[in-house]
């Protein structure tokens, strides 16, 4: 519907409901919401900003608050710094900082027809279309590699250096003579394939202190563990259709844990490949997050 909702849920026991106070901000933007992220999308600064995917328009939003008298009188205000209007039809996004570039955010997005369009914040870089495109997948960014993840019509995921698409033929020129794209620039090549023989619903990438980088990929029975260079590093056969997941870091050095959810109504916990716990939900999860406590203790 296109309402953008930010919310600051704090109960203050134990199966408390949502209250009043816990919206923050509620905002139409009149066009459908695909995705939110937030990063440093706007120059000059470094300051965190609100980028929101439409179907055909990207916009960067600052969003700043006045403290009021008391807590209920608190206002929170959502501003346009800019926007892209998409020659394209969207899918999704990513963003990080491509080219290893300090201080700032790009933001790629992943057109319906197969298109990565590359912006650098308030400027449109470049286009490119992906081999042998059919639908689009979950599209991931590895800062570690410097590499855009994704998973192809053909069941396999494929990785690309960002530095491969920048001088790859621009997607302009798609339609000129061979000779042409030869003097345009370089054909855009696959850094590397793994075919999982799956559709995948979502690709993530992890690094912790305590294990190397590595690619997870949700599948629709199976969920991997890659490596940067696409071995498989472990996997696990799922005995039921998972809706969403999340790798998270692990008390135990050299494992990651895996949050997973299900159309079972259910929450699992691996440690790597080893179910450490689970639990049953109201509803079918369909997004799932972590977010720090910190506990203080005091002893008088």
């Amino acid at each position: 519907m296109g309402y953008l909702r930010i919310f600051s849920p704090h109960p203050t026991k134990t199966g408390d409901g949502a209250q009043a106070e816990d919206l923050l901000l509620e905002v139409d933007l009149r066009d459908p919401v695909l995705q939110v992220e937030v990063g440093k999308f706007v120059s000059g600064t470094e300051m965190l900003h609100l980028a929101v995917l439409h179907s055909r328009k990207l916009c960067v939003y600052s969003v700043s608050g006045t403290l009021g008298n008391v807590e209920h009188g608190n206002q929170y205000q959502m501003k346009l710094i800019y926007e892209h209007n998409l020659q394209r039809t969207a899918c999704n996004m990513t963003y990080g900082s491509f080219g290893g570039v300090k201080g700032r955010d790009l933001i790629c997005i992943q057109s319906i027809d197969g298109m990565l369009m590359v912006f650098e914040q308030e400027s449109y870089a470049f286009g490119r279309f992906l081999p042998g495109f059919l639908l689009p997948g979950p599209l991931a960014y590895s800062s570690r590699t410097d590499s855009f993840i994704t998973v192809s019509s053909c069941r396999q995921v494929e990785s690309y250096k960002y530095q491969v698409l920048a001088f790859a033929t621009d997607a302009d020129k798609r339609q000129e003579t061979e000779q042409q794209k030869l003097g345009s620039g370089k054909r855009l090549v696959v850094d590397w394939t793994l075919n999982i023989g799956e559709q995948a619903l979502d690709i993530c990438i992890v690094s912790f202190n305590q294990s190397a980088s590595s690619v997870f990929v949700l599948g629709e029975r199976n969920f991997f563990c890659l490596k940067d260079n696409g071995q498989i590093r472990f996997m696990k056969k799922l005995d039921w259709s998972p809706s969403c997941f999340l790798p998270y870091c692990s008390v135990s050095e050299g494992t990651i844990n895996t949050l997973i959810g299900n159309h079972n109504n259910m929450l699992h916990i691996f440690q790597d490949v080893t179910l450490k716990w689970a639990t049953q939900l109201p509803h079918i999860p369909v997004a799932v997050r972590l977010f720090c406590i910190w506990k203080i203790i005091l002893k008088f």
